[in-house]
């Protein structure tokens, strides 16, 4: 992938989770279980890595120091619109990042603010992503998936693409 590619990739991965926003994380616990929690995505950057809010002290942090490999995917039926990210998860005390993502209703689990000795930065470095994208509403993919049917052809499901940020 060209570094071009790969840009503009990112780019449309960012505006598909900013309307997600919610996103399903699941690790693996030290049992060898897995564990999946909603998380509110604080930050996909240029790079590609998304950043999340946690308590430094809930079991899941424990487990992400056993093992870092995590799965992270987005599901807006509403818009047709699905995402399954795979990485390493690595806890960041950056400050500034913290300082620079917050936002006020984040007091909710931060009763302290920013400075709450209890908020630690997840960091996910993605290292494989794919989507599902059709960006039409529930009548027109309905519509297309009966004219599929009716012309004995195969539905077309919008946009799929997989990125591999190892390349």
């Amino acid at each position: 992938m060209t570094a071009t590619d790969k840009k503009s990739s990112i780019e449309k991965l960012g505006k598909l989770i900013n309307k997600v926003n919610v996103a399903m994380m699941t690790t693996l616990k030290v049992n060898g279980e897995f564990y999946s929690r909603p998380m509110n995505t604080m930050d996909f950057d240029k790079d590609g890595n998304l950043f999340f809010f946690s308590d430094e002290h809930t079991p899941d942090v424990h487990d992400i120091k056993g093992n870092n490999r995590v799965s992270v995917t987005y599901s807006n039926p509403e818009n047709n619109t699905y995402i399954a990210l795979n990485g390493r998860l690595f806890l960041i005390d950056d400050q500034e990042k913290i300082n620079k993502l917050w936002m006020p209703a984040c007091k909710a689990w931060f009763p302290e603010g920013k400075t709450d000795p209890n908020l630690t930065l997840i960091k996910v470095e993605v290292l494989k992503a794919e989507y599902w994208d059709t960006a039409e509403s529930d009548m027109v993919v309905l519509f297309n998936m009966l004219k599929a049917i009716v012309k004995g052809e195969t539905y077309d499901q919008g946009e799929h693409k997989e990125i591999n940020f190892e390349d």
